[in-house]
Parts: structure tokens; sequence; C-alpha cells
């Protein structure tokens, strides 16, 4: 059996996720994917806007959008600080095509008032969203090793 980890998602208004059972770990950090097993060595990273891969000793994979923020790994336990965060199943993917389509509109057709470095922000938040949901059910768990 693959050793274990505990796992915790925290925002400023929440506790998303907490679990004791974690076998892997998919960051999405500004420099890339980065893989965490048990017994990692410890290390701070810095999240971008993205998916986070979790998995469970059952080969369950859990994917959660974060909107960057850290990650802290040490002593098999991966804290993610982030500003916020949404299980995939949880995405209202309707809600967010539509502020999708609304923010490339407002990038095609920009006017005095247009705000183009926020706006790009909330499409490319809107976009990994999307993607996010888009996995939910999709991901195959990574081959742990018996």
């Amino acid at each position: 059996m693959a050793k274990l980890m505990k796992l915790e998602v925290l925002t400023p208004e929440k506790l998303l996720v907490k679990r004791e059972d974690i076998s892997y770990v998919l960051l999405n950090t500004v420099n890339g994917g980065v893989g965490i097993l048990a017994n990692h060595s410890p290390m701070i990273a810095v999240l971008g806007e993205g998916t986070l891969k979790l998995q469970d000793k059952d080969n369950q994979v859990i994917l959660v959008y974060v909107e960057g923020g850290f990650a802290e790994v040490k002593d098999n336990q991966v804290v993610i600080l982030t500003p916020r965060a949404q299980k995939a199943e949880n995405i209202d993917v309707a809600k967010y095509q539509q502020i999708r389509q609304e923010a490339l509109a407002r990038l095609e057709h920009p006017d005095a008032l247009t705000d183009v470095e926020h706006t790009e922000k909330i499409l490319r938040r809107a976009e990994a969203r999307l993607k996010t949901a888009s996995l939910a059910g999709k991901v195959p768990p990574y081959p742990m090793g018996e």
C-alpha cells in the first residue's frame, strides 16, 4: 500500500478540503507541474491559476480549481493556501462560459474605461475554471507502484 499524506486546501473563507488519505498531489506551480508523493522533501511553491489534482488511497482523483496561492510540503503534509478554490464538480460551467464570453467581448472592443489587464485576469480565471470542470472524471490516476 502506498504511503499516505495529509492535505488541506484553505481559502480565507473556508477549509475546502481536509484529507488524511492522499497518495499523490499534482501542484500547478508558476514554474510548471510538480508531483508530490509521500516522503517528499520539504518545499514551498507559488501556485498558478489552474487545477490541483489529488489522488486518494483508493486511486480516486479529485480536481480542485485554485486561484494561485502557495503550497507547503513538509512531513507528509501538503497545505494549500489560496484566495479562492472550487472542487471541479461544484464549478458552474454556464456561469463561467458567460464570464469568458463577456471578457472576450470587452477585449475585442475595449473602450476608454476598459481595464485590459483586469479583464485578461478575469478571462484567465474563467478559462482555468472551465478547464478544471472539463477534466472531471477524465483524468486517470497516477500509477502507484505496488
